[in-house]
């Protein structure tokens, strides 16, 4: 028999992922334009946001989504990118 906690936790998964989804239409833009302003070019900027949303499909899933997912995401990003080089 499952307990109570163990219910309640499986909506958490689900409000993340629809939180992803709402962060990924509502930021990838502005996001991307200021990777790409700091990263100096498009593919770059790209590589680095879409593996910045992976890890957040992963984290946030396990630890919650973060106060402010947008700046949580273009630091992800940065630091990706700067690991690539």
């Amino acid at each position: 028999m499952r307990g109570a906690g163990s219910f309640l936790e499986l909506p958490a998964v689900n409000m993340s992922r629809t939180e992803i989804e709402r962060v990924f239409r509502a930021e990838w833009g502005g996001i991307l334009a200021t990777l790409i302003r700091g990263l100096g070019g498009f593919d770059r900027a790209e590589e680095a946001l879409q593996e910045a949303f992976t890890t957040a499909l992963e984290q946030w899933e396990a630890d919650g989504v973060p106060d402010a997912p947008a700046a949580w995401l273009l630091t992800v990003a940065r630091r990706k990118a700067i690991d690539q080089h």
